[in-house]
């Protein structure tokens, strides 16, 4: 199996796709957890589905912040985006591998990708919010260095029974 290849977004086409992952994350988290409609409800309501993708375009485009696509072969797989929040502190956003691309280590080798890019422009601590039922995701982070912190940033009203807030230092 060929390496993936991972990518800075950077091109109009890359925010498209970008924000076709994102799109997909979205979508996914709905179809694979029904029983959690109403959490992913107040977090993916329409307006912030809107605005997470307008995002795309301005929050994670350097210097802003950054987006990477993990490619294998011409075909886009996943996605992962960060943004500095504060000095020294990045947020890492929207992980993503579509499904039928999982158990390749994509996941981590986009983290890697980003935590070595956040930590070249001076941001080593990368933080991020989850929910508890993305257990896959949850047990990657801690894999990767990743511990529960406090809450470092507000949520939607709604999920803050089912947040989960993480940070790894660098």
């Amino acid at each position: 199996m060929n390496p993936p290849d991972i990518r800075e977004m950077t091109t109009q086409s890359e925010i498209e796709v970008v924000r076709m992952m994102v799109r997909s994350y979205v979508k996914w988290l709905f179809d694979t957890f029904p029983d959690e409609t109403e959490d992913l409800g107040s977090y993916y309501s329409h307006e912030r589905i809107q605005q997470a993708l307008d995002e795309v375009a301005t929050v994670f485009v350097p210097p802003n912040g950054i987006a990477l696509i993990a490619m294998i072969g011409t075909e886009p797989v996943g996605c992962v985006l960060a943004h500095p929040i504060e000095p020294g502190i990045a947020e890492m956003k929207r992980l993503f591998v579509l499904p039928t691309a999982r158990g390749r280590g994509l996941g981590r080798v986009l983290i890697e990708a980003l935590v070595v890019r956040m930590a070249t422009w001076g941001h080593p601590t990368i933080r991020l919010d989850t929910a508890i039922f993305l257990k896959d995701a949850i047990s990657l982070y801690r894999k990767m260095g990743f511990v529960e912190i406090e809450p470092y940033t507000p949520l939607p009203s709604g999920t803050d029974k089912t947040a989960v807030f993480m940070e790894r230092r660098g």
